[in-house]
């Protein structure tokens, strides 16, 4: 679905859900979710799935949570070495499970 016009530069590994992915430095992380075959991020109150839509900090469909609590907009979120966020959705099916 999405490709890179040019090569990636300065790879790193962030971690979703404590699982490592690649990206590049800077890039946002709406965009690695989606090259990892993240469609969905969370559960809309009617039971729909949601995930980034807009990439400009509009919509609020792919909020994130990050290692230090903070919840942001992963749009609006950069990818940086070690960077450890936790998707909503996995973290309501392990509470459930």
């Amino acid at each position: 679905m999405f490709r890179r016009i040019e090569p990636q530069h300065d790879t790193i590994t962030i971690y979703i859900d404590d699982k490592p992915c690649m990206a590049t430095a800077g890039e946002a992380v709406a965009n690695v979710l989606l090259n990892a075959g993240f469609s969905a991020v969370h559960t809309a109150p009617n039971g729909t799935p949601r995930g980034p839509y807009c990439m400009m900090g509009v919509c609020f469909d792919c909020m994130i949570t990050l290692a230090d609590g903070r919840v942001e907009q992963a749009c609006q979120t950069y990818a940086e070495d070690g960077l450890r966020l936790y998707l909503p959705m996995s973290r309501a099916d392990k509470a459930v499970s």
